[in-house]
């Protein structure tokens, strides 16, 4: 049989987002992640590039579950900045809680289908925004709980072929990433880090993962520009901003960010309060990671001193306690 090159139909907008995948958009506070979340889902309803990459196009449902009116005044300075309009873009302005039974899950994929049959187009892509509100009674940091919203998120991208895009918010310490879960992270097919330059106002869209897709590391930059849309009653200028490509500007120099594993050991230690034998380590993270690959992690842990050990017994420093 002959070697031919295989023709790929996997990306929905190219080097960026799978079709079907599961993919978290996060950033701090104000630093553009719901202008760009927006501007991705446009570009993917009309078929266009969004910034530079060519993307397919097909309905967007936007769970708008945070700020619905905010969402909607974004997407109409979209349309009159490029004067068009994207009846295709749903905004859905109930809240939707993806950890509190399977009821909004199944709404979600019902909602889908109605789309599909009105539109005769197929919904390519559903923006979450943000985790938190998807997740109202979930405890962020905790795998029960999260991996409650991880599995709804999948049957909903199972039942509809639909990509579902997540924004999300960085932690406290932005070197270590996305808030919360360490196990989000291995659940996510593609995540983007958006950050802002406070002096210059530019920002920056990072991937920062991507599992199947070329593309980890491109850096894609833009700017915020106001766009006006009324009048108050005392007759001041109201509006909102639409994004607009800048060149990304150069990398800030800040600490590595640990590895998923590195993280996953010491949220499991930070959750225990006291140290852990090796052994009972792999074990606790079989079928999540591979038992080597633990193994190599702690070591290397140890040699950067950011775990002890002690008889045996692996600990966060000052936390050496019994092992089990």
């Amino acid at each position: 049989m002959a070697d031919v090159d295989e023709q790929f139909d996997d990306e929905l907008i190219e080097g960026l987002l799978g079709r079907g995948a599961m993919a978290v958009l996060y950033g701090d506070s104000n630093s553009g992640k719901t202008f760009a979340a927006i501007d991705i889902g446009a570009a993917v309803c009309r078929g266009q590039p969004w910034l530079g990459k060519p993307a397919d196009g097909g309905l967007v449902v936007y769970l708008a579950t945070e700020a619905p009116a905010s969402v909607q005044m974004r997407l109409r300075a979209y349309q009159r900045h490029h004067s068009v309009r994207v009846p295709g873009f749903v905004i859905v302005r109930s809240p939707i809680n993806l950890f509190d039974g399977r009821a909004d899950t199944a709404a979600v994929v019902g909602l889908v289908g109605e789309l599909e049959t009105e539109h005769g187009i197929k919904v390519a892509l559903i923006i979450g925004d943000t985790l938190a509100r998807l997740a109202v009674g979930a405890n962020e940091n905790a795998g029960e709980d999260m991996g409650v919203v991880v599995r709804n998120i999948d049957a909903i991208r199972s039942a509809t072929g639909a990509a579902f895009l997540v924004v999300h918010h960085t932690g406290k310490d932005a070197a270590k990433g996305m808030r919360g879960w360490s196990g989000l992270r291995a659940a996510t097919d593609t995540e983007i880090e958006v950050t802002v330059d406070e002096t210059t106002g530019l920002r920056t869209a990072e991937v920062t993962k991507q599992r199947d897709l070329p593309g980890k590391g491109d850096r894609i930059g833009f700017r915020l520009a106001p766009v006006t849309l009324g009048r108050n009653r005392w007759g001041t200028e109201r509006g909102s901003c639409v994004v607009i490509a800048a060149d990304a500007p150069l990398k800030a120099t800040r600490p590595k960010r640990p590895s998923e594993i590195s993280g996953a050991i010491i949220e499991c230690l930070t959750a225990r309060g006291a140290g852990c034998l090796r052994g009972a380590l792999a074990k606790h993270f079989e079928g999540r990671y591979v038992r080597g690959s633990v193994y190599r992690e702690l070591n290397k842990m140890l040699d950067a001193g950011l775990l002890i050990e002690v008889a045996g017994v692996v600990a966060l420093p000052g936390k050496a306690g019994p092992g089990a």
